[in-house]
């Protein structure tokens, strides 16, 4: 979210936990449901995998406070979450799965992604002991430099709800000033064209392949709501006959 990570402007590709360069959109499609929230990297200089019993349910916490952030403000659907996807996003192959990772700390061109919070907060601290300020933090990446008034402390940045909602606010009020999506995706990320527009392409992907999958599961859950409601009046179709018998 700022104009100097610049792994993020020249990134040809997706590096899985066992280093192997993959097609970065290659199964984006599969990404948004929530079903199969895993790990991606977008280039990140460095990869913790965290520990697979606890993984989904960490990929859960950016995903709820996302799609809450998303409805709360009234933003296109799965907007927040195609950034959040190009912003801190994990990939593994095995699964096949994209979706943004809480602990996830970028310094320029060094970013990582820790297994909890507090060690998260620890290397902030840290690189901030050091006299280093640009950092970007958290699921949406919100840097602490540009955005000096976002949060109260630390433990506030990192929590996945204030995170996603200040990203959601920030992009809203982009959007009031520039009156395109287009433009607020841009300037979410940086006010330079040079990084701005490698950006907007990264996201309008992932976000195009995220309403697919969106619209696909709400189809399917109107699918089987309509099937629920079908056992329903059968269960009490059955009912009424065995009780007139």
């Amino acid at each position: 979210m700022c104009d100097n990570r610049s792994f993020r402007h020249i990134w040809h590709g997706v590096c899985d936990v066992s280093g192997t360069m993959q097609n970065p959109f290659h199964h984006l499609r599969r990404a948004f449901l929530p079903a199969t929230l895993t790990w991606i990297l977008f280039g990140l200089g460095s990869i913790l995998a965290p520990n697979s019993a606890n993984a989904l349910e960490t990929h859960n916490l950016c995903a709820s406070a996302i799609l809450e952030a998303e409805q709360t403000h009234r933003l296109p659907t799965a907007l927040l979450t195609a950034i959040s996807q190009t912003e801190s996003g994990r990939w593994d192959a095995g699964r096949e799965a994209i979706s943004a990772w809480p602990w996830t700390v970028t310094n320029g061109p060094d970013g990582r992604f820790f297994p909890t919070k507090a060690e998260a907060i620890d290397h902030v601290r840290n690189l901030q002991a050091r006299g280093i300020r640009n950092i970007d933090v958290g699921c949406m990446q919100i840097n602490l430099h540009h955005h000096p008034d976002a949060f109260e402390d630390m433990e506030t940045a990192f929590d996945p709800a204030a995170n996603a909602a200040y990203a959601a606010s920030f992009l809203n009020g982009l959007f009031k000033a520039h009156s395109s999506w287009g433009e607020a995706i841009r300037r979410y990320h940086s006010s330079n064209a040079k990084y701005n527009r490698p950006y907007h392409e990264k996201v309008a992907l992932a976000w195009n392949a995220a309403r697919q999958d969106s619209a696909e599961a709400h189809r399917q859950a109107v699918i089987a709501a309509h099937l629920a409601q079908r056992a329903r009046w059968r269960e009490e179709r059955q009912a009424q006959l065995a009780a007139a018998r």
